[in-house]
């Protein structure tokens, strides 16, 4: 029978990946998440190596391709990825999903950890101990707050000045197959992308790279929804093409999400049997992307360590392997500059961008096309040990 007790917070790609391997190694895990079981959101990704590796080992790959969210795609919407993870995970009878729970205190002695969860959908409270709780709740983490202090004391916050919202709207004919991009002035993005041939809708991202826009930073910091659909209504409003019907939509859009964007940078990932993971511990920013890469290797990495070593020991093994290719992965390309290079101010800046994009895209099908792709050195991932061990992909079947 499972002995440790383990808590997790957050049910996204890094808490639900982490189930599942300490599953297989008989822990007893509980996740909680405060939002619903089915409200999905989220940006498009890539899983690369070394991160593909661990997906490759929980054999998921086959619903990923029925799903057509195959890793061999160029991109993989979020939000469902997470469900095959979150229902990948719930299949062992060792992890027990509780949704719409969110803790509201966290007390550690020597040897447990004693929480209290409140349920968002009935307002009960009840005490549980764990031996370990683990923070995978996100770059505003709950549980790092409870544990480590706000992110005021712990400055950990950096911003890179950019404001996002991620939400979904009913699809139209002109949503597939295709995603479409429009910049406008004043460096903001309209993203729309579909999400499956068969879902009934589409995936729209908004991106305004400005580090001071009163409006939405009131509305992010009093979490008040619908201020934030007010402020980029404003911000959007009169643009044309499809914007128009995306504010229209955007006010009625159940999972919309808007914040603004944060790297966290923390002095230490880990206070005795609390451990955060993900975007909680070190929150690259979309800009980097390397965000669910990093969730995926974190929660394999983490999963390893408290299998080798049920202690607090095992934390300070994931941080020491993990810390410093974190730390490279958090540099924004261009010396920081991405945000506002790959989203002009002016009219001329939006020409000369698309310019230069339609440029480097006639150079790649030229070089395609002559298979000049021979003559250059093969591509090679950044080398991060995994350390599959052999016991360990025989725990995976």
């Amino acid at each position: 029978m499972p002995s440790e007790r383990v808590l997790i917070c957050g049910a996204g790609v890094a808490g639900s990946i982490l189930a599942f391997w300490l599953a297989k190694h008989d822990f007893e895990v509980v996740v909680v998440e405060r939002s619903k079981a089915e409200q999905k959101t989220g940006q498009g990704l890539e899983i690369e190596e070394p991160a593909l590796k661990v997906v490759k080992l929980m054999s998921i790959l086959d619903v990923l391709n029925e799903r057509k969210l195959s890793y061999r795609c160029p991109r993989t919407h979020a939000g469902d990825l997470t469900e095959v993870l979150y229902k990948s995970a719930d299949e062992s009878a060792n992890v027990t999903f509780q949704f719409e729970t969110t803790i509201q205190s966290l007390r550690q002695t020597q040897d447990k950890v004693i929480i209290d969860l409140e349920n968002k959908n009935n307002k009960t409270t009840r005490v549980e101990e764990f031996d370990f709780v683990v923070g995978a709740d996100g770059v505003k983490s709950r549980t790092r707050q409870l544990v480590m202090g706000s992110p005021e004391e712990l400055n950990c916050f950096k911003s890179v000045g950019a404001f996002v919202a991620y939400f979904s709207i009913p699809k139209e004919d002109q949503d597939w197959p295709y995603s479409r991009l429009c910049h406008f002035t004043d460096r903001r993005i309209l993203w729309l992308r579909p999400i499956g041939k068969e879902s009934k809708m589409t995936s729209v991202i908004l991106i305004h790279a400005h580090d001071d826009v009163p409006t939405l930073s009131r509305a992010n910091a009093a979490g008040d929804r619908l201020k934030q659909n007010e402020a980029f209504a404003e911000l959007y409003s009169g643009l044309g093409w499809e914007t128009p019907r995306v504010i229209e939509q955007m006010m009625r859009a159940e999972n919309f999400y808007s914040d603004e964007l944060l790297q966290v940078e923390l002095q230490k990932w880990s206070q005795h049997r609390v451990v955060l993971l993900g975007d909680a511990a070190w929150g690259p920013s979309p800009f980097t992307g390397e965000g669910n890469q990093l969730a995926i290797m974190g929660a394999w990495v983490l999963a390893q360590e408290l299998s080798r070593n049920r202690s607090p020991v095992a934390f300070e093994m994931y941080e020491k392997r993990l810390r410093s290719y974190v730390e490279n992965a958090q540099i924004i390309p261009l010396g920081g500059y991405a945000p506002y290079i790959f989203n002009p101010q002016t009219a001329w800046g939006i020409w000369l961008l698309r310019t230069i994009v339609r440029l480097l895209s006639w150079m790649i099908r030229v070089i395609s096309w002559t298979n000049l792709t021979r003559m250059l050195p093969d591509q090679q991932h950044n080398g991060f040990d995994l350390v599959i061990e052999e016991v360990e992909a025989e725990v995976a079947r």
